[in-house]
């Protein structure tokens, strides 16, 4: 490891290495989610929203009438805000941490990343959910707001039916049943649409587990004298049930995980740490004996296709 002298750059090669170790954290969609990146301040693709039709006639008929599918120009916002964390560190503190070796002041350092990385990542998994867009969020439009009522990427459901995603809701909180399930994926494949995992948090997992239980049974296969009533991996139709902390309460993702991808922004300050561009900025400040620091980066949530990305079960008992 080089010393510590051009800070900025130093802390890149921290950072690094500690978003590097992500994957040994527990940011179960975050570090599924295929990564993309962009130097536009505008994500634009070209959805379909289907309309077209077929009609039959006789060969004698004249064509006089002609339809297609609509083919609308969908938009998302990427660069005008951020997520950020930062920290501060005490000049008094880096002397003495380099005065006891160049492991000491790395090590300081170290501390200061790996807090700021872990809240802005946690942060991050929350918003992928969560996030309604606004600055607050990053910017970021989460799955709850694509699968809402209402506008998705400036195209609006209510002038194109089929630009609208599955979503199973209730007034009230329900028990998870095998109908309810079967019901999300005959509504999933009456839309054309698939799913590749479902993202549920721990409780809906632990509620998945008596489901299944009660329905098949438990039946050991354990060697004699050995006892484990605990499952080593969870699935629905062939497809994983992922558990993630940061799913909200009460609720189910069906993700087809292909539509889905995490764009960030790139910029003269950013570097890419594993296919997320992450920026380290020092702050200016009053104080002569401080020093500060940001760790941040730009997100936005891209759903190609919202009708078939998509579908969420919400209002299930925990």
């Amino acid at each position: 490891m080089a010393v510590i002298a051009d800070v900025t750059k130093s802390l890149m090669l921290l950072v690094e290495e500690e978003v590097a170790a992500l994957q040994l954290g527990y940011y179960p969609m975050l570090s599924r989610l295929q990564k993309k990146i962009t130097s536009q301040k505008t994500i634009k693709w070209n959805a379909n929203v289907g309309g077209a039709a077929a009609v039959g006639e006789a060969t004698t008929a004249n064509i006089t009438t002609y339809s297609e599918d609509s083919i609308i120009g969908a938009s998302l916002a990427i660069g005008t805000n951020r997520l950020r964390s930062s920290f501060q560190i005490q000049k008094e503190d880096r002397a003495e941490a380099a005065a006891a070796g160049r492991g000491a002041l790395r090590d300081l350092y170290a501390l200061e990343i790996q807090s700021a990385l872990r809240t802005l990542m946690e942060t991050l998994s929350d918003r992928l959910y969560t996030g309604t867009g606004i600055a607050g969020h990053g910017g970021l439009i989460g799955l709850g707001t694509v699968v809402a009522a209402g506008s998705y990427a400036n195209i609006d459901p209510g002038t194109y039916s089929a630009w609208s995603a599955v979503l199973n809701t209730n007034a009230s909180n329900r028990a998870l049943s095998a109908d309810l399930l079967l019901a999300m994926e005959t509504a999933i494949a009456r839309k054309g649409g698939n799913f590749t995992a479902i993202y549920a948090c721990p409780e809906i997992i632990a509620k998945y587990k008596l489901l299944f239980n009660a329905n098949t049974g438990f039946v050991s296969q354990l060697p004699p004298g050995q006892v484990d009533l605990g499952y080593t991996g969870v699935s629905y139709a062939g497809r994983p049930i992922i558990q993630d902390p940061y799913c909200p309460n009460n609720t189910l993702y069906f993700v087809n995980e292909p539509e889905v991808a995490l764009y960030t922004f790139n910029q003269n300050n950013t570097d890419s740490r594993e296919g997320m561009q992450v920026a380290v900025a020092e702050i200016q400040t009053s104080n002569p004996d401080s020093e500060n620091y940001a760790i941040y980066l730009k997100p936005q949530l891209k759903v190609h296709n919202r009708a078939k990305g998509v579908a969420c079960l919400e209002k299930i008992t925990q």
